[in-house]
């Protein structure tokens, strides 16, 4: 009998844990936005205060991506170029931007396109624009994830007292 509910006790902690695990994605894409964004205010400030070119302020925006870009746009390549080069990549498994979406990737295009094209105050807009597009995916990301957390998690524990009910 102890055997019984030993493995009862296992299968509800493992139901608990599946369900954690499929709501971990979305916690993961919130938290790859949030990075992001702050990669860009960093970038803003590098770019439009302190006039830094656009590979270096990449390369110090404290962002793996932006770091992959940044790498990407040696050889003359523009930032757009680079994001292009790199976004089937970046997207992988392990890949910088594994987490992101489809919606995500494309703020994050038009934000390469046009960095580094013009001059300073278009290169603020451009930024403000990214930064308040990325803002409002992260907002829909975090309730997405709060979504997540309150159905899978329970899902799981609700799974796992069922299979336990079967094995006693």
């Amino acid at each position: 009998m102890e055997v019984r509910l030993a493995l009862a006790l296992c299968v509800v902690l493992c139901g608990t844990l599946c369900g954690r695990s499929l709501s971990e994605g979305t916690r993961r894409r919130a938290a790859a936005l949030r990075g992001i964004i702050e990669a860009v205010r960093r970038l803003r400030v590098r770019m439009t205060g302190m006039f830094e070119p656009v590979q270096g302020a990449l390369q110090r925006a404290d962002c793996p991506l932006f770091a992959a870009v940044a790498e990407a746009m040696s050889g003359g390549r523009s930032a757009g170029e680079a994001w292009d080069g790199i976004r089937a990549k970046a997207g992988r498994r392990g890949g910088p931007a594994e987490f992101l979406l489809e919606a995500d990737r494309e703020t994050l295009t038009q934000l390469f396109d046009g960095l580094g094209q013009s001059g300073r105050e278009e290169q603020d807009l451009l930024l403000g624009s990214a930064l308040e597009s990325l803002e409002a995916l992260h907002a829909a990301a975090r309730a997405k994830a709060g979504e997540a957390d309150r159905l899978y998690v329970p899902l799981g524990l609700l799974i796992g007292l069922m299979l336990a009910l079967i094995v006693i």
